[in-house]
């Protein structure tokens, strides 16, 4: 057991003063050994003090996790020749004997500190068992109280579930139900690491080839300042060094603290973790009034270069790599400036918030923290580009965690793709039979995702037909009720999967639209189909899920031949007919949810745009907040007196008067005069001089504060 580890289990034991802790486990074991050996011969008693493991030794870093074989032959070697040695001299004081070992270390170098015993023999800390090492805490320290409940909250088991009492993380007691669905967010941060994941599918060649290797380079960019541990994305060799704060930093929401709107989000969470949101800095806010002047003039030139001169200006990243994506521009490029904003958002990290436990949530009304949730959504899909589907996936409940339950990206919709891409079939199976928070049972998504994952589980990924034919075959009996809750799946994904079918089958009239006549928008309904099929449909176009499929759909008709209910009654309290209606009724609906509509804009799925309402298609929107909430709480539109309209249509009411500016398709040079005469008095209102100098900036100034704040050595919360 290393070093590292060892310190990690004294701190979650509660071991936090160290070198408190160290004298008081001392004096227990002097006391101790006093008694024991009180009426023994001096031999006995220094043999039994040799024997004693020195607790403040274990607390000391030995440099290295790991050393080699020869280093561990003659730390045996030093031991045996101090026991043989011991034994001929006369019992001293126990920290005498510790200052004798500490300079017998110095001489050999490669001494391990922290003494235990197994089988007479003495043994180095790092080499103990966890069994052993708690043994000997158990023995020394029972009278040091254990770990907080904060301090155990955030860790999980080996299976993601967590454990009985692990819903009391951050001072919080989650009911039953609550921990199931944390459960489900909780993120396994080794595979947020996409690097890793390259590797494993294709081996260090291909990291070598990208260019993304090499330890070198990041310590070199580390080394310009203490940065925060990063768990969502790592610092690239090739980035800018990160000379001050990026200006985005997080807090928590207090309830009592906040105004009557944010308390009652907070107060009707049923989710039950914390609530936090993002704030900006004075220095944020001035570069973002530059930055807002080249959105409204479509510059793509100025905000490349303020992203140059500002390379951890978050908004000016999102902006700039959706500008690369819609030019025809490096997709790798574009991919790096969303991890960079990502990165810049995790320096800003409160304490107290954790990406990865499932329990922190963030306030989306605010414009500040929305681009967290761009970012992550951004870098989700750069990932499934890169094939990267197990990073995709986690980052995807990142995302699906900072709000469960009005998720504002809609990123249901991808979950289960991203499970069934990565093969985490049983985790679908878990997330349809746990999660509560909404209805997924009303996504047709999940309702065929679940029949195919049991399908993968049951034929052993499909490799083993004859298997899933021996067994329950389950599967089979969920995708019947995933065609008949949802027929209108069929025709299309049948159709784009290239399964084997009669198209007269496929024209019956179970399986048609249910469509309002001269509607050129699409309902809710079929977005959401069209967006699974276009998605999903490659899961389906392997000989084996053909046949099942095949078969599935003709066990469909024979129901449908029955009126919809099986002779078995599989489900008798609600049938599938019922099902379908409650699916009907909510979806088949022109009224598309906001957060549906803001999924379609920025899934990189230009055919589907097309089908949303008209107002939604008008909307203003801009590459770096897509879509706001109609609750939209934005400072910048306050400061402006309204909000900025796309189209080169500018409103500016209010604080800035009545006065409405219209542009052509070409921006008017004439219209350039109310532009800044805007501007200037936003920044009047902001209290920003135009030619003040923004601090910390350029590139040959750091910040001497940054990376001294509290919290600067990580992020993980507690």
């Amino acid at each position: 057991m290393s070093s590292r580890a060892v310190r990690r289990l004294l701190k979650e034991r509660g071991y936090d003063d160290l070198a408190a802790t160290a004298a008081r486990v001392e004096s227990i074991a002097q006391q101790s050994t006093s008694a024991e050996t009180g009426s023994d011969s001096d031999e006995s008693t220094d043999n039994t003090k040799s024997t004693q493991a020195n607790m403040f030794d274990l607390l000391v870093d030995d440099g290295d996790a790991d050393t080699d074989n020869d280093s561990s032959s003659n730390a045996g070697e030093e031991s045996a020749a101090h026991d043989s040695e011991s034994s001929e001299k006369k019992p001293v004081a126990q920290k005498d004997d510790r200052i004798a070992n500490t300079k017998k270390k110095g001489k050999g170098g490669n001494k391990k500190k922290g003494k235990g015993k197994r089988g007479g023999r003495t043994v180095a800390a790092a080499d103990m068992s966890m069994a052993e090492f708690e043994a000997q805490l158990k023995k020394h320290g029972a009278d040091v109280p254990s770990a907080t409940a904060d301090e155990k909250g955030g860790r999980e088991d080996d299976t993601g579930k967590g454990k009985a009492g692990r819903g009391e993380a951050l001072g919080v007691v989650l009911t039953d139900e609550q921990q199931r669905n944390r459960a489900l967010l909780v993120v396994e941060a080794k595979y947020l690491n996409s690097e890793a994941e390259i590797k494993r599918l294709f081996g260090s060649a291909a990291l070598k080839d990208s260019g993304s290797g090499g330890r070198g380079g990041r310590r070199r960019f580390m080394q310009r300042a203490i940065l925060k541990r990063s768990t969502l994305t790592q610092p690239k060799p090739t980035w800018p060094p990160l000379l001050h704060s990026p200006g985005v930093e997080m807090r928590q929401l207090v309830e009592a603290d906040e105004d009557e709107e944010t308390q009652q989000l907070i107060s009707a969470d049923v989710t039950g973790g914390q609530w936090f949101t993002i704030e900006h800095s004075m220095r944020f806010r001035t570069v973002q009034i530059e930055f807002l002047e080249a959105v409204i003039t479509n510059d793509a030139d100025s905000i490349a270069a303020l992203a140059h001169h500002h390379p951890y200006h978050v908004d000016a990243l999102l902006q700039l790599s959706e500008i690369l994506k819609q030019t025809g521009g490096d997709f790798g490029e574009a991919g790096m400036l969303v991890e960079r904003a990502l990165f810049a958002f995790e320096q800003g990290f409160a304490a107290r918030f954790s990406a990865t436990n499932g329990m922190g949530r963030l306030d989306f009304r605010r414009i500040e923290s929305r681009g967290l949730f761009l970012a992550l959504f951004r870098h989700m899909q750069f990932m499934a580009r890169r094939g990267c589907w197990r990073t995709a996936l986690e980052v995807n409940k990142v995302l699906l965690g900072l709000d469960p339950v009005h998720d504002p990206y809609g990123v249901l919709l991808t979950l289960d793709f991203f499970a069934l891409k990565s093969r985490q079939y049983e985790y679908v199976r878990r997330f349809v039979a746990d999660w509560s928070w909404s209805r997924v049972d009303l996504l047709p998504n999940w309702a065929y995702s679940q029949a195919l994952a049991e399908f993968m589980l049951e034929s052993g990924d499909g490799k083993n037909t004859k298997k899933a034919e021996l067994g329950s075959r389950a599967s089979m009996d969920l995708l019947v009720e995933a065609i008949l809750a949802f027929p209108t799946v069929v025709p299309i994904l049948w159709t784009k999967a290239g399964v084997d079918v009669d198209p007269v089958v496929l024209t019956h009239p179970y399986f048609e639209d249910v469509q309002i006549p001269d509607e050129s928008a699409m309902t809710c309904m079929q977005l959401m189909v069209q967006m699974f099929v276009e998605r999903n449909s490659a899961l389906y176009r392997t000989p084996e899920v053909g046949r099942w499929l095949q078969e599935g759909l003709l066990l469909a008709l024979e129901r449908i031949a029955l009126g919809g209910v099986d002779e078995r009654d599989i489900s008798a309290s609600t049938t599938v007919v019922t099902r379908k209606q409650q699916a009907q009724k909510k979806l088949c609906t022109y009224v598309v949810p906001e957060n549906i509509s803001r999924h379609v804009l920025v899934a990189d799925m230009d055919a589907i745009k097309a089908g949303l309402p008209k107002e939604v298609r008008e909307a203003t929107s801009f590459a770096f907040d897509p879509l706001p909430p109609k609750n939209d709480i934005n400072i910048y539109n306050t400061a402006l007196g309204g909000s900025i309209e796309r189209g080169y249509r500018l409103r500016m009411p209010g604080a800035f008067g009545n006065e409405e500016v219209e542009f052509d398709e070409e921006l008017d040079v004439a219209a350039l005069p109310a532009i800044r005469d805007m501007l200037e008095r936003m920044r009047a209102l902001l209290g920003v001089q135009e030619n003040e100098a923004d601090p910390g900036t350029s590139s040959d100034e750091e910040d001497p504060d940054f990376g001294n704040n509290e919290g600067a050595a990580g992020n993980n919360g507690p």
